[in-house]
């Protein structure tokens, strides 16, 4: 009976995994493909897809006009998301906790290493250590 509901409803999540993939279109129009949207660099011209479990990285030249313009209104919503992170990250340094989280005290662990970390989102949730010794 478990598995039975595992598997349905892992098949009413395959519609939902669906929306967040796209299709692209190369610029003479002939090819197409279904990927999700990775990341863009408007500076070097790289878009990054994902698809099924490989990442893959092409210059914005090889896409459809209407892929380069979806592109460009793609950066200019990261930008606003952006400025309303760093205001959220002013916001944090306000409250009680969010006022320990200085320059110098946050790390991170980036390949097996802790390395200093600077605030660049506001956190979702806060993780509290508390050790005593009677």
């Amino acid at each position: 009976m478990k598995k039975v509901l595992v598997l349905i409803l892992g098949l009413s999540m395959l519609p939902v995994c669906r929306l967040y993939s796209r299709t692209w279109t190369s610029a003479d129009g002939e090819k197409t493909f279904e990927g999700k949207f990775r990341s863009y660099e408007k500076e070097t011209g790289n878009v990054k897809v994902i698809k099924g479990m490989k990442q893959f990285s092409f210059h914005v030249d090889i896409l459809s006009d209407a892929d380069r313009a979806w592109l460009e209104s793609q950066s200019s919503e990261e930008k606003k998301e952006n400025a309303d992170d760093q205001a959220e990250v002013k916001e944090v340094g306000s409250q009680v906790i969010g006022s320990k989280l200085k320059e110098g005290v946050l790390v991170k662990l980036e390949s097996g290493k802790f390395v200093e970390y600077t605030m660049s989102f506001a956190p979702k949730y806060y993780l509290v250590y508390f050790s005593a010794s009677w």
